[in-house]
């Protein structure tokens, strides 16, 4: 069924699935106590909120926005699915993207759902605060405290009811289900809405491009904020039938290796800059259950791929983006090609654009059913035919698609396009165990100019030069400065957080 809580509903089918769903605080749901829990506490919402407004029933909030702003958790789940079932567009808080970009992002909602308990660990009492004069704040204490055995009743005869007639019942599979916010790596995050069709899509794509089996056992680290943490991470194995263990953050690298051991998971998502901070902690038996780890975000160092191999593990890069739900292509077992990252998924058609100063390769554009038209809150004039990811890509003749750099990621130095992310690979060659990336400055006489920014305390900018000079690179590429820094900032989605480094680099 196209509409997730349709397709929660349809989990049953397959038969009771016990803890489909747990976490690392102890808590764990059946696809059936799944469905009923998220019953209950959407009841609950309503009565919270006929208390404070003037709805009757919940067919007055069909189409009204929440927002979630909770960690990876059971009772997060629960709290989704239950909006779901209200057919309410769902709005996943990243709550580590700072106040002003939280505060940019529950403009436009009615409620924000939390916890009191999250918000005094996260010592986020300010940015509540801060929140509740643009919307109003549920925290699910309060509603805890009021559930009684009437309410667990009707939740009761309500399931049964969802059982029996939930053919019957109209679903809009067009309707917004999720709003997610785009990294803000280089600029201010934009509102992306989710269609439950194109949700649906994205899963049934990634379903015929990986062989995932109904016993798979997903980790699931990246936050549901994430459009990987939210779309494969939960939502693909749970509405699959297969199960899953969720965990609040991925910055735990000694932890999430003996997790993922300990949990006897089968498929992990991770990025590049996460991998090699797990590294020190991993160990021949860490992988033993592992048939998938997949890598997407950004572009994974061969240094990362020859470390797993020794660990018995073969990355799997894949490539996607919040607007497309979010995968667009992947590597698999049978079509894999080293510093590729796949090729697309079924059902994604796309165009490349040349561009001027760019020898090989292009602008990538892509449609297709998980593909957005347009930005939330846009006018219908800004919808587009073909969406522009803003990567500049090549294909090779057999199809795999290779990532050369952002568009905004590539410098005009005389007149020729250089990515920086081609410069990158050779301070990374040299000093694989450090964090090294280039941005470009203004330069008086060439317009712009490149500087290497890195952690590694002995760095020598003229080795990286020697390597590039003997690789054939010509001197437009070699970076005119460097920066030491003592650490990079990263943003919660794993990615390297592109906007202060430029900061730094400019500063």
């Amino acid at each position: 069924m196209v509409h997730l809580y349709q397709s929660l509903l349809l989990t049953i089918k397959s038969g009771y699935k016990a803890k489909i769903v747990e976490d690392s605080f102890g808590n764990s749901a059946s696809n059936i106590g799944l469905i009923y829990k998220s019953i209950l506490l959407g009841n609950c919402f309503i009565e919270k909120i006929k208390l404070d407004s003037d709805i009757n029933s919940a067919a007055d909030l069909h189409g009204s926005r929440f927002g979630i702003m909770l960690p990876n958790s059971v009772p997060t789940a629960i709290v989704f699915f239950a909006l779901q079932k209200l057919r309410i567009a769902t709005a996943i808080i990243n709550f580590t993207s700072g106040q002003k970009n939280i505060l940019s992002s529950v403009k436009s909602l009615s409620y924000v759902i939390t916890s009191k308990k999250f918000i005094e660990e996260t010592n986020m009492q300010n940015i509540s605060t801060a929140i509740n004069k643009d919307c109003k704040i549920i925290y699910l204490e309060d509603i805890k405290d009021h559930i009684d055995i009437v309410q667990k009743y009707k939740a009761l005869k309500n399931f049964f009811e969802s059982l029996l007639f939930s053919s019957k019942s109209k679903y809009n599979s067009n309707q917004t289900a999720v709003i997610l916010f785009t990294s803000g790596t280089e600029s201010e995050p934009k509102a992306v809405g989710l269609t439950h069709k194109n949700l649906y899509t994205n899963r049934e794509q990634v379903l015929k491009a990986l062989k995932i089996r109904k016993n798979d056992k997903f980790f699931t680290c990246l936050p549901f904020f994430h459009s990987f943490g939210l779309g494969i991470g939960v939502l693909l194995p749970i509405l699959s039938g297969c199960k899953v263990f969720l965990y609040p953050t991925p910055l735990h690298f000694e932890k999430i290796p003996n997790l993922i051991k300990n949990t006897k998971s089968t498929v992990f998502f991770s990025t590049d800059t996460f991998l090699k901070k797990y590294i020190p902690y991993l160990n021949e038996s860490t992988f033993q259950n592992v048939r998938y780890l997949i890598a997407g975000a950004e572009k994974v160092d061969e240094g990362t791929h020859e470390k797993y191999k020794e660990f018995g593990v073969q990355i799997l890069e894949g490539y996607g983006v919040t607007e497309a739900s979010p995968a667009i292509s992947v590597n698999t077992f049978k079509n894999y090609r080293l510093g590729s990252v796949g090729k697309f998924l079924p059902g994604i058609k796309y165009e490349i654009e040349k561009i001027d100063g760019c020898e090989e390769g292009g602008l990538l554009y892509i449609r297709g059913d998980n593909v957005i038209k347009h930005y939330l809150d846009q006018s219908v004039s800004k919808s587009f035919e073909m969406y522009n990811t803003g990567d500049i890509v090549k294909i090779d003749t057999d199809g795999y698609l290779f990532i050369l750099g952002r568009l905004k990621r590539f410098a005009k130095i005389a007149g020729e396009m250089i990515s920086l992310s081609q410069v990158e690979v050779f301070p990374k060659k040299i000093w694989p165990e450090n964090n090294s990336a280039i941005c470009s400055i203004k330069d008086s006489k060439k317009g712009e100019s490149l500087i290497l920014l890195t952690d590694n305390k002995n760095a020598d900018l003229k080795i990286v030069h020697e390597l590039m000079k003997s690789e054939g690179l010509s001197n437009l590429y070699f970076p005119k400065e460097m920066k030491i820094i003592d650490e990079f900032p990263i943003l919660g989605s794993g990615k390297i957080d592109f906007r202060k480094l430029q900061e730094i680099a400019e500063s």
